[in-house]
């Protein structure tokens, strides 16, 4: 059976906050010792091992990490066309539901922000990052946006996750005995975290415990 953990990452956000930084990361990668890693890149960005503007946690922590442990790495964003197809089904809901709603939009706006400002000053080490109570916050986060944007919204984002499972899936199916360590920006981490627990043949490890015995605290 593939033991996975799906570890929460906050992109460039790690370079801003002291409880869970670039180094941070590295250590639990280093410490988890995967047989392969599971990357939010695309293959074409994975292959070249291309910095990132957001996803800064790739070139800080993960490429050289790579060659240090000599693990396999999957990419689990789509390629071209998919990838903007997506991409621009999200970003065109948006856009119209600002268009059509812009106080609404304000309002969900002023809701994504308060959000993250509640949870940056309530985190206080990367297991609170992956805690139950986070994954929450997201998932209502994400149903509340998923309705208000409309269809296209939650398509796009369906979709998107389900491309992230089905490399995850494959990739269990090559590694029926390994461990696979899934990197992912945590609004996704709650979704992967809810399929996996249902998928036969995973023993998803649960980030908050393994991060415990790491000897991280709360």
């Amino acid at each position: 059976m593939t033991e996975i953990m799906a570890l929460s990452t906050l992109h460039q956000l790690h370079g801003e906050v002291d409880y869970y930084t670039y180094d941070h990361l590295s250590q639990i990668i280093r410490q988890f010792a995967p047989d392969v890693l599971a990357v939010e890149l695309t293959p074409a960005d994975l292959k070249a091992r291309k910095a990132q503007r957001i996803k800064q946690e790739y070139q800080h922590s993960v490429f050289p990490l790579l060659d240090e442990l000599q693990c396999e790495a999957v990419a689990l964003e789509p390629s071209e066309p998919e990838y903007s197809e997506l991409v621009q089904l999200a970003k065109k809901s948006v856009e119209d539901f600002g268009k059509n709603n812009p106080a609404a939009m304000e309002q969900f706006s002023l809701y994504a922000r308060t959000l993250y400002d509640v949870l940056l000053n309530w985190w206080r080490s990367p297991i609170d990052v992956n805690s139950p109570e986070t994954d929450r916050h997201f998932e209502i986060k994400h149903r509340y946006q998923n309705k208000l944007f409309g269809k296209d919204e939650e398509t796009g984002w369906e979709r998107w996750n389900q491309h992230f499972l089905k490399q995850i899936l494959a990739t269990v199916e090559r590694f029926p005995q390994g461990r696979l360590l899934i990197v992912v920006g945590a609004e996704h981490a709650y979704w992967l975290r809810m399929r996996l627990r249902e998928q036969e043949g995973v023993a998803l490890l649960e980030a908050e415990t393994v991060l415990s015995e790491m000897a991280f605290e709360r």
